[in-house]
């Protein structure tokens, strides 16, 4: 009695017989094929992301570019700074007069771009006595220059040849002319003693005098930009050429 076949083999027979006419259908050849294909495509989209995420970000030790290592200025925060106001190295001195009312007056080294107030400090500061809204004190020191501090109630000083900072200028018999400021050769602060001339206009005074090359008469005051007829009425007769 030949054996009877197991209940599996059935089901195992069954599905060969599909199989084997799936390979005869073409249409099932190709679906096989798509089938194929989107399960490589899966996979490589998988790797990719994996591999992407595998990178280690950039460090300083992996030798990712620093703009601080690259740019010694940008370590450097006083590389950019420059001298405030432009002012002179502090190698650079100049050399000053302060005379007058202050308490030590003397000649006097102080560093380049110091101001007229900090010559008069270095004097040891005005005295009680002293008028020192005479004195343009923002004004910046020059080599040479004479700095005289006046007392309440005097009059303008008295020009000094040898010092070239002006003052009065000499009268036609010979004699000095005191009060009189010489526009040739005043500095800001002497200028600044005449009724209405302030910081702005003994400025304005000295460029036209620079680009005059000296002025030959009073009368060419009138050119000065912001010096009108009244004005130049109110100083005329307090100046001299």
């Amino acid at each position: 009695m030949p054996p009877r076949p197991l209940a599996g083999d059935g089901f195992a027979t069954g599905i060969l017989d599909r199989l084997r006419d799936w390979r005869a259908d073409p249409r099932a050849g190709v679906a096989g094929l798509v089938i194929v294909a989107l399960l490589v495509g899966f996979v490589w989209y998988r790797m990719g992301i994996a591999g992407g995420s595998d990178d280690p970000a950039p460090t300083a030790e992996s030798g990712a570019a620093d703009p601080a290592a690259s740019d010694p200025a940008a370590t450097d925060p006083a590389s950019d700074v420059d001298a405030p106001g432009g002012a002179a190295p502090a190698s650079e001195v100049v050399t000053v007069h302060v005379a007058g009312a202050v308490t030590t007056p003397g000649v006097m080294e102080l560093p380049g771009g110091s101001r007229v107030i900090d010559a008069v400090e270095a004097a040891g500061g005005g005295l009680p006595e002293a008028d020192l809204d005479r004195l343009n004190l923002a004004a910046p020191l020059a080599d040479g220059q004479r700095i005289d501090v006046q007392r309440v109630g005097d009059p303008p000083p008295v020009a000094d040849p040898a010092s070239g900072t002006g003052g009065s200028a000499p009268a036609g018999d010979g004699t000095t002319a005191p009060g009189l400021v010489n526009v040739n050769t005043a500095t800001p602060a002497e200028l600044e003693t005449l009724p209405g001339i302030g910081p702005t206009l003994a400025e304005a005074i000295i460029d036209e005098r620079e680009r005059r090359g000296g002025f030959r008469s009073v009368n060419e005051l009138r050119d000065v930009r912001g010096i009108g007829e009244q004005r130049f009425a109110d100083i005329k007769d307090l100046v001299t050429v």
